[in-house]
């Protein structure tokens, strides 16, 4: 049978998320089993937040849901690949569509894209 394998990584497994249409990669989280299944039961993904210790819906706060288009799960499975229809334009806390933005070139880190929102006004941080 197969099964997600939570135990590999003391409880938790990484996720990848990818944009559904476009196929771009907006991030990378956790979850646990509880995490996994609320995901499941709202169709909208929700991560265990490391730093905060407890569940996280994406887009609580921001607004920018992740609604679960297609799951799959690793060879080994250890690792889930959740495609989402991201809601709102952003996935990144910083305020880009992805939180991969800093690309390498020519030996330094450059910012790539723009940034959609300012992160002050929704987070108030």
């Amino acid at each position: 049978m197969i099964e997600i394998d939570f135990k590999k990584g003391d409880g938790f497994i990484p996720v990848v998320i990818q944009d559904a249409s476009t196929h771009q990669v907006l991030m990378l989280g956790y979850m646990n089993q509880e995490a996994w299944e609320e995901t499941l039961r709202s169709k909208r993904v929700t991560f265990w937040s490391r730093s905060r210790k407890k569940l996280w819906l994406k887009g609580e706060t921001s607004g920018h849901f992740q609604e679960v288009k297609e799951i799959l799960l690793d060879c080994d499975g250890d690792t889930l690949l959740i495609r989402v229809d991201q809601i709102g334009e952003a996935a990144c806390h910083t305020g880009f569509r992805s939180c991969f933005h800093h690309r390498f070139e020519d030996g330094e880190w450059k910012i790539s894209g723009e940034r959609i929102f300012d992160p002050k006004e929704v987070y108030g941080k």
